[in-house]
């Protein structure tokens, strides 16, 4: 009797043990993740942490938008995320795909159906939830101690981006377009908690969302100090009706050559937007820089 009650446990403990891995395998999580498997990133942010964390070389597949870092354009295409070619991803035989959680999306759902392992990780609001997301990537791919070192070295880059805000006055108002026609950031993102520690207030941050289109009028009416677009020239921004009073254009401080990368994508590269749009405000607001000070942040 004990022996088949010893038996019957041990079956139990296998049973157990394969549902639980199966709902893990459900719900997206590697039942393993071999240390040295191949995997497809769907998404820029997500590519270019993998590089920084040094896992690049696992790479085997990424998004047309994928172009951070530089090598990371040699890797086969798979598409993005929205449509992807399913065959494509499949055929690269990947024991990981990472992806951002978007609910608009299917791609996910059809990836497991295909018999892949996908991780599916939040898409950061905030500084501390790319902090967050950079954490668990590294916990994903088995660089842990390299995520931790890489949010320590930010830490310490945003507390100094924070002190050298303190050189203005008082916060410029800033316009930030990312979008035509007159796209721009809400309170709840990183992009415009960035801005914010660099010293700068965004005269659009009691907007609820996100990203949210605005009228022309309504950027004539904050009458922002400083104007940042990614997607017009000065010339432009300074030929649109009703603008040519604003505080930004009158005294030519309209920025059209910054890289939008660095403050769009939820990476540990905000840093370096952070670091680039400082030195860019100061800049336009008569005020050099401090000596020593970063340059753009270009690494």
């Amino acid at each position: 009797m004990r022996k088949l009650t010893g038996v019957f446990l041990a079956f139990l403990a296998l049973v157990v043990v394969v549902q639980v891995l199966l709902v893990r395998r459900q719900a997206g999580a590697p039942a393993q993740n071999p240390p040295e498997g191949k995997i497809v990133s769907l998404a820029p942010n997500l590519t270019g942490l993998l590089f920084r964390l040094g896992v690049g070389d696992r790479l085997a597949g990424v998004t047309n938008y994928c172009d951070d870092p530089p090598q990371a354009r040699e890797i086969t295409s798979i598409g993005d995320f929205l449509n992807p070619n399913f065959e494509r991803i499949s055929s690269l035989h990947p024991q990981l795909v990472l992806a951002e959680s978007w609910s608009s999306s299917r791609s996910v759902q059809r990836l497991r159906q295909l018999g892949l392992v996908v991780r599916e990780v939040p898409s950061p609001r905030s500084i501390a939830e790319i902090e967050r997301l950079i954490v668990l990537v590294g916990e994903i791919v088995g660089a842990s101690g390299e995520a931790h070192a890489l949010i320590q070295e930010m830490e310490q880059r945003i507390e100094a981006v924070r002190q050298r805000g303190k050189a203005f006055a008082r916060p410029p108002r800033v316009y930030l377009e990312i979008d035509l026609p007159t796209w721009t950031i809400g309170g709840p993102s990183f992009t415009s908690e960035a801005i914010e520690l660099c010293g700068a207030r965004n005269v659009f941050a009691d907007l609820e969302l996100g990203a949210s289109q605005i009228s022309a009028e309504t950027v004539v009416q904050r009458d922002p100090e400083v104007i940042v677009s990614f997607v017009a020239t000065r010339r432009e921004i300074a030929g649109r009706p009703g603008w040519s009073g604003i505080t930004a254009v009158r005294e030519g401080r309209v920025i059209d050559d910054f890289d939008e990368n660095l403050l769009s994508r939820a990476n540990h590269r905000i840093v370096d937007g952070m670091e680039a749009f400082q030195t860019a405000l100061l800049r336009a607001m008569g005020q050099d820089p401090p000596s020593g000070g970063p340059d753009g942040g270009e690494d």
